[in-house]
Parts: C-alpha cells; structure tokens; sequence
C-alpha cells in the first residue's frame, strides 16, 4: 500500500462510519450524510471531474477529496478547489509533550464532544447543521474513534480527533481557537494522538500553518491531495 493509500482508505473508512457508503466507481466511495456528500478517491482513476460533478445533484454540498491529484479536466464554476500535502508518519512510540499548563483528554460525554465541534467549526470553514453534526454522539460507542480536547489553564482551547480503521489512524480537524495559537496546544494534541496509537501508521492532510509541526514530528509529505467543494447552488 502507498503513501496517499494509507490516508485515503483511512478518510474513506471514517466517513463512512458516520455516513451511508457506496462504491460508485472502482476505487472511489461515496459517502452521503444529511449535510452533504463526499466523495474520496482511493486510487488513482482515469476519469474527468466534471464526471463526477454531474453525476452529482445541485441542491447538495458537494466534496470530492482527491489524495493524488489524479482527476483530470477543470472543475468549473462554483467549485473551490484546494490542494494540500497528504503526510504520513511510520508507526512508532513518541513521548505526550505538553507544557504545563495544558492537559489534553478523549471526550468521553456529550458535553465533552459538543465542546471539541465547536472549536473545530470556530477553526475551519466547516458549516454546522443540527440536523447533522460533525461528531455525532455515535463517535462515542466507537473504538476506532477518538475526539481530543485540549486545555489551556482550564480553558478549553483546542480541538480535533483520530480515527484507527486497523492499519493507520488518521488525524483530522486539528483546531486551535485564535487567543491560544502559538502556546504549544498543536504538539500537545499530535504527540499525545501519536502516542496513543504507536503500532499504526499516521496519515493526516496538513494546512500550511499546520506543516512545520509534522515535519518535525516525523512525517513525510507523500502526496499532493486536491480537494473540490461545490455549495449548494440555489
């Protein structure tokens, strides 16, 4: 198994464990949620994107996650597209780092988990639906997932979870809410993820600000993902 593999079969495991899955395609799995649908490549594949934007109807959030940049053709209007290393780290031990001031923890409860979704959606572009949110209570009666919360001096500050489908375990929507960048909170959250999965591989889509971190952490860019949103066209 590949690099961009490792993460993307990972993305696509995860979703779907949230999600009603489908192959729609060899090596693509479509994932619809009330909130949207996604769509992630496992593979590379030979087809056009507008193929699978038309096949796609209007009235629905639209993500296609490409972790190899393989579609070809323009995208067209309406459809942001962005592209970001997809990073993998070997398995192995490392040591939870974090100041003194910071404790992070698994959400074990609702409360808990509510708090991580809303440091997340202030730390994305990600849009709440309370039809649908992005860590239902179901995430808690499952192993393979864990949501991580952070704490700086008893104020909640940072945010994101890992998902372990048996071979890797992926980190996403790690989040630090404004008022506590730079005070450490990313290398506490990663290397205390980290540590607790040493026997997996960790794959992870970085941002630009997020990159430093991994790179020093031990991951290894092994690909270019390209990601294409399309809202809802009214």
């Amino acid at each position: 198994m590949s690099g961009p593999e490792i993460y993307s079969d990972n993305a696509a495991a995860m979703t779907a464990s949230i999600g009603h899955a489908t192959e729609t395609w060899p090596g693509i799995t479509r994932i619809s949620r009330p909130n949207g649908t996604r769509i992630i490549l496992r593979r590379e594949v030979d087809l056009d994107v507008a193929q699978l934007l038309d096949a796609e109807p209007a009235d629905r959030r639209l993500t296609i996650e490409d972790s190899t940049s393989s579609l070809t053709g323009e995208a067209g209007d309406g459809v942001r597209v962005l592209q970001m290393p997809v990073m993998v780290r070997a398995a192995g031990t490392i040591a939870p780092n974090s100041p003194p001031a910071i404790t992070v923890t698994q959400a074990a409860d609702p409360a808990a988990l509510a708090e991580a979704e809303r440091i997340i959606v202030a730390g994305f572009p990600v849009v709440p639906n309370p039809r649908s949110p992005l860590l239902p209570q179901s995430v808690l009666q499952q192993p393979q997932w864990k949501v991580w919360l952070a704490h700086r001096d008893g104020v909640a500050a940072a945010a994101g979870y890992t998902y372990d489908d048996g071979t890797a375990a992926g980190v996403y929507l790690l989040a630090t809410l404004p008022e506590h960048r730079s005070a450490g909170l990313g290398r506490a959250m990663m290397t205390t993820a980290i540590a607790a999965h040493p026997n997996r591989h960790i794959a992870l889509v970085a941002t630009t600000a997020g990159e430093p971190l991994y790179l020093s952490l031990g991951f290894v860019k092994v690909s270019t993902a390209t990601w294409y949103i399309r809202a809802i066209v009214d």
